[in-house]
């Protein structure tokens, strides 16, 4: 009987290298459906859909929390969330000069939504430097601080005294968080700090949130430093003489307005003493010069005035009682 003739199996077969035939890839398959162009920096969310991170972020940043083709749920945000490697590898290898021309549109988005933050409104004028201590219970400011804690632990915080809306030229204060602790009911107990001043370029309420407000900020530099070494001396000396006659008063502002700066540095001394004006005097809304104003010497004038008053109503207080 002769032997068979052994059928080598096709699993098994071996190919040459080239025997097959590369997928072509077109420049469509790796397009975004928001911008139409080459994804940069994929997001692929929950339901599968992909999107560009700064078409996502746009398309996410004014309405519910809804993947824009098929409106399935989704609460990816598209700032922090990690970029799909392998797709953005293909597009780039595939398509460097395409990549590259939108990865440059896309750099001036993401500077957008790098200065984009929740605000928490107050009927409370403070200034940098100053500390928070929130019980935040409103369902919008569980949002907020469920989102800040998770992403860069920062939200604005704008002075309102009448309709808790914001616009455009409203001054407000970068805060950070500092802590944070949640309570089973979901309100959570936080601290922060008042880090530097800031003005809204853009503002609007997100959908699906219980009116929460975001908005679009900028840099509020204090635009003339100088100041005069004897008038900072002077306010010193009296705000000397305010602790001296209260005691109690110092721990106070420790807990509130943080520690008194060195008066070397006279920007952040005329921020923290017009912090200790208002605190005392309670002027609420009346404070907010201090805050808007972007001249140092001009901050240390009008709080002059108003420690004048305080001293001098701490002496005679303090002459009554003696007399008594």
């Amino acid at each position: 009987m002769e032997p068979m003739e052994e059928v080598p199996d096709e699993k098994h077969k071996s190919v040459s290298p080239g025997s097959y035939k590369s997928t072509r890839i077109e420049q469509d398959m790796l397009q975004c459906s928001l911008c139409l162009g080459i994804v940069c920096e994929p997001i692929t969310i929950p339901c599968g859909h992909t999107f560009c991170r700064s078409c996502l972020y746009l398309a996410m940043q004014r309405t519910k929390k809804k993947c824009p083709n098929c409106r399935a749920v989704c609460h990816v945000d598209p700032s922090s969330h990690s970029v799909n490697v392998m797709l953005a590898n293909i597009a780039q290898k595939c398509f460097p000069k395409e990549y590259k021309k939108r990865a440059e549109e896309c750099k001036a988005l993401k500077q957008k939504f790098q200065t984009t933050l929740p605000i928490f409104f107050y009927n409370n004028c403070l200034f940098p430097g100053c500390l928070l201590h929130l019980h935040l219970f409103e369902q919008r400011y569980r949002h907020m601080i469920n989102r800040c804690v998770s992403s860069n632990r920062q939200f604005l915080y704008l002075p309102n005294f009448s309709d808790y809306k914001a616009t455009a030229g409203d001054v407000g204060l970068l805060a950070y968080v500092d802590e944070c602790e949640f309570l089973s009911d979901g309100r959570a107990l936080l601290k922060a700090t008042l880090v530097k001043r800031v003005v809204i370029t853009n503002s609007w309420v997100e959908e699906g949130t219980q009116g929460l407000h975001y908005c679009q900020y900028q840099a509020y530099e204090e635009t003339d430093k100088t100041v005069k070494e004897a008038d900072v001396k002077e306010i010193h000396a009296k705000v000397n003489v305010i602790l001296q006659s209260a005691p109690g008063l110092r721990e106070q502002i420790v807990n509130h307005i943080g520690k008194q700066p060195p008066i070397s540095n006279a920007t952040q001394f005329s921020f923290w003493i017009s912090a200790l004006v208002t605190m005392i005097t309670r002027a609420g809304k009346s404070g907010m010069p201090l805050l808007k104003t972007t001249k140092t010497a001009e901050r240390l004038k009008l709080v002059k005035t108003v420690l004048s008053q305080i001293v001098s109503q701490t002496s005679r207080a303090g002459s009554k009682s003696a007399r008594s």
